[in-house]
């Protein structure tokens, strides 16, 4: 099964990431896709454009400085319409990385699937800090497999 196909199966029918009832099924995956990537000649600079896109975008759109937002103290509205664009935007430096990178390349597509996948449920700032979540498990079990 691939990673997406896993992702819907640990998803079931939640419409939204916060609404998944199993977290260990997201952390099982995480574990498998950290796995993976060690074995794929994926480097851990490449993961982290995925993590510090995450967390930066937690920032941004707690502190209302993300595209389309530009408020000290947004609601939770407006934090939610933030999460979306945040999440519907992460994927290009995941391409970006499968496209120039000739070892790894294959490896980070099918990330990128997988997290093009999971943002499709992001409907809200909750949402955003699951996929910013997984992305960080994501990065230790690559860190703890023996990724470099």
């Amino acid at each position: 099964m691939s990673w997406t196909q896993d992702f819907n199966a640990a998803r079931k029918d939640a419409k939204t990431l916060s609404d998944i009832e199993d977290f260990g099924a997201l952390v099982k995956l995480a574990d498998t896709v950290g796995r993976d990537l060690k074995g794929g000649d994926v480097s851990s600079r490449q993961l982290r454009v995925l993590l510090s896109e995450t967390t930066a975008g937690v920032s941004r759109i707690r502190r209302g400085r993300t595209l389309g937002l530009a408020q000290d103290q947004p609601n939770a509205a407006q934090q939610d319409r933030a999460a979306r664009r945040e999440a519907a935007l992460l994927n290009i430096g995941l391409i970006y990385n499968a496209g120039r990178e000739k070892n790894g390349g294959a490896s980070i597509g099918q990330l990128a699937d997988l997290m093009n996948a999971m943002t499709a449920h992001v409907g809200g700032f909750e949402d955003f800090k699951v996929l910013r979540k997984f992305s960080e498990a994501v990065m230790a079990y690559f860190k703890f497999h023996g990724g470099k």
